[in-house]
């Protein structure tokens, strides 16, 4: 497992952009007295290993002003650190705007996607979206609307960083048949001419897929001390790995499946 993980680096990042936020200086007294010393606080903000516990983080948290509801989940998070696999809770998106995937996709180099059943998020048009969130049953209109606004920010994050990123999306003939019209297969289209996207999908006639037992995301980092990660998007709880055996399980599985995929504008609805 490598030192420092992308957990704990994530976690330290989100820590200092609330201090920034909250327009506290670093080498502050009050962050002195919490963490033991500054150079600690720097060590905890880069990612790096420190003898801090979970309550530290929720002083801090207090000390930045996070809503208790972000303050619970880094908190949650910095006790399973040494875990090899953690979850993401989609109360604390709803409610705290606090994602790590989120974090980790701001960062990522190379990103490969496996979807069963929908578009991936980073390609869905304004109307696939508001479709998606404006029928659940789980949410009122003000939250619809804020997941709406957090996908089309993430899209638009991705699009400034340009090349600085490489998305391979692999897709589920049925994915394509769940609920795309033709404004959403028309910009899957264009999105594949982009330089670093690929969108690729397995059509029906090529057989069951063996491999592919659940939809996932594969993120890697330009970092060599943050290992790659495996993502399982679920309804109220998704989770992460990091254990190379898993990881590599699921590289191998998105290889074989380009092997058999087919480039998206040869779909037809």
């Amino acid at each position: 497992m490598a030192d420092a993980k992308a957990l704990r680096r994530e976690i330290g990042r989100e820590l200092d952009k609330m201090r920034n936020t909250a327009g506290i200086p670093a080498n502050d007294i009050r962050i002195l007295k919490i963490c033991g010393s500054t150079r600690t606080y720097a060590r905890l903000v880069k990612g790096e290993r420190t003898n801090l516990t979970y309550p530290v983080i929720a002083a801090l948290c207090d000390l930045f002003n996070s809503s208790p509801q972000k303050k619970f989940e880094l908190q949650r998070l910095w006790d399973v650190l040494d875990d090899t696999s953690f979850s993401e809770s989609a109360e604390a998106l709803v409610k705290a705007g606090f994602s790590p995937y989120m974090g980790f996709e701001r960062i990522a180099v190379s990103m490969d996607l496996y979807e069963l059943g929908l578009v991936p998020g980073l390609f869905q048009t304004e109307r696939f979206i508001r479709r998606q969130h404006e029928g659940d049953p789980f949410l009122d209109a003000t939250e619809s609307e804020k997941l709406v606004q957090l996908r089309l920010h993430r899209q638009e994050e991705v699009e400034r960083r340009g090349n600085a990123i490489r998305i391979r999306a692999l897709l589920s003939e049925g994915a394509l048949r769940n609920g795309c019209d033709a404004e959403q297969i028309d910009y899957l289209c264009e999105l594949d001419e982009r330089p670093n996207l690929t969108i690729r999908y397995l059509p029906f006639g090529s057989g069951p897929g063996r491999l592919f037992t659940a939809s996932f995301s594969i993120l890697s980092f330009q970092d060599d001390r943050d290992p790659d990660l495996v993502y399982f998007e679920a309804p109220g709880e998704s989770r992460f790995v990091e254990a190379a055996d898993p990881v590599q399980a699921c590289r191998m599985a998105i290889e074989a499946g380009h092997e058999q995929a087919r480039a998206i504008k040869e779909f037809k609805p």
